[in-house]
Parts: structure tokens; C-alpha cells; sequence
């Protein structure tokens, strides 16, 4: 799947779907979160499930951030077990977690990976979005020139790409009330986490 762009909608079953965004709309959120490396990046809400935490640095092999996702988040550990059998197959965990930007928070153009074979995927949890909200997930040229995709966050949706594709979540409408939530799972390939 190298320098693809895959889509995938209906993910779940309406009831896996719904387990999701329970889940994720639960106490627990953190502040500070940001997606760019500007000292002036907007700050918006997450919470880290598993995973590296910094810069992948860390001592942690890829069945510790496994055990970690089914410690902390059985839910989504049930996702990531789908998604590493299916459109993630021999990809490895990297970290997981779920943002939230409230209306007009803006995201920075950022990179996930420096490495084609590393793998961002995500999921749009909402269970109803409407196009005068906003919030698409924009994906850019190495340049930064042209726009490759627009991802529409459609409820239930699944969009991988490699981790090198510049991209960004544009900011949402004030008309939304909610907090515009993804999940996140990056990957790299399973290999080069053995090793």
C-alpha cells in the first residue's frame, strides 16, 4: 500500500460503531494536544491510549503497546485487532490515540512519519456530521503545493495513508456544538518493530 490513499466506509457494525463513540466520548481528555511544530500551533484535546508518547524513542516493543491498548482501551484494542488482520495487515502498533478540536481550532500541516511504510489511519467516530460543519482532513503534495484528497469525516469512516503525506484537520464551524473527535491508529511495518 505504499503512497496509497485508501478509503473505507461503514466500518463497523452500527452497534461496534456506537460502542466507539460511547467509548471516546467518556471523561478522560487531556489539553494541550498539537499538530504542529510553530510555537503559535493551536492547542485542542486528547487522550493517549498506547503507544510512544514523545518521538518513538521510547523502549516500548510492539506487544508492550498491544498490552497496553487492551489494559487501557479494550474497545478500540477490538478495532486494531480487526484493522492489523484486514487493511493494516503486517503493520505493526505504533500509538494510539483520539483528538478533539471544538469549532475554529485549526490543525497544522504536519508529517506522521518520516517513512512511506509507516501508516496513519483514522477513524471518524461521529455518529452524524453535516458538510456546513466542516473539519475534513486534507492531504497535500510533499511541496505542500496542490491538495491530493480531502477527506470528508464521514461518520463510521476509515482513511489509511502513509505516514509522509503532509496533511492537516482543517478547523470546524462554531455551528457544530461538539468537539470534532478522530481516533488515531499509527502503524510502521511489523518487521522493523521485531527488530
Amino acid at each position: 500500500m505504499p503512497n496509497a490513499i485508501r478509503i473505507l466506509d461503514n466500518l463497523l457494525t452500527p452497534s461496534g460503531h456506537e460502542a466507539i463513540w460511547r467509548y471516546l466520548n467518556e471523561p478522560g481528555w487531556a489539553y494541550g494536544g498539537y499538530s504542529a511544530a510553530a510555537a503559535d500551533a493551536e492547542r485542542y484535546f486528547y487522550k493517549h491510549f498506547a503507544g510512544f508518547v514523545k518521538d518513538g524513542r521510547e523502549p516500548l516493543g510492539a506487544q508492550q503497546i498491544e498490552d497496553q491498548l487492551v489494559e487501557k482501551a479494550p474497545v478500540l484494542a477490538q478495532l486494531w485487532q480487526t484493522l492489523r488482520r484486514t487493511v493494516l495487515e503486517g503493520q505493526a502498533l505504533a500509538r494510539c490515540y483520539a483528538n478533539a478540536m471544538s469549532g475554529g481550532v485549526e490543525g497544522g500541516v504536519h508529517l506522521d512519519s518520516p517513512h512511506a511504510d509507516h501508516f496513519t489511519a483514522i477513524y471518524y467516530p461521529h455518529l452524524a456530521w453535516n458538510p456546513n460543519f466542516g473539519g475534513e482532513t486534507l492531504l497535500f503534495t510533499p511541496q505542500g503545493d496542490e491538495i491530493l484528497a480531502a477527506i470528508y469525516p464521514k461518520p463510521n469512516r476509515l482513511a489509511v495513508f502513509a505516514g509522509n503525506i503532509p496533511h492537516v484537520a482543517r478547523p470546524m464551524s462554531k455551528r457544530c456544538k461538539d468537539l470534532r473527535i478522530t481516533l488515531m491508529f499509527k502503524t510502521m511495518p511489523a518487521s522493523a518493530a521485531e527488530a
